[in-house]
């Protein structure tokens, strides 16, 4: 999986092309991504249905993209802000302070 990293002021940016990972459902892709973004292992982490319902963000994003409305979908999970933009892309943005990345 290929994790895009851009800078957005001081804090990293993460994006996934969900072209890329058509093969997989959305919600695994977020599991995966995250799991990747943390070096852990997917089975350590939360499960997403504490955050949200997996077959509904599946399924929201299945009939999403058979339309042709804009949308975006965010929610919280693992320490990031996940957002679902227009069935193409999964952004992941951490939820600490900025100050936290600085090196």
């Amino acid at each position: 999986m290929n994790i895009e990293t851009n800078r957005d002021r001081d804090v990293p940016v993460y994006k996934v092309d969900l072209d890329e990972a058509a093969d997989q459902s959305t919600s695994y892709t977020v599991v995966e991504s995250i799991a990747n973004l943390t070096d852990r292992d997917p089975d350590d982490l939360e499960p997403l249905w504490e955050s949200v319902d997996p077959e509904a963000l599946d399924s929201f994003v299945g009939h999403a993209s058979e339309s042709s409305t804009p949308y975006r979908l965010a929610f919280q999970y693992q320490g990031y802000t996940v957002e679902v933009v227009e069935n193409r892309w999964l952004r992941l943005v951490p939820n600490e302070e900025p100050s936290a990345f600085a090196k």
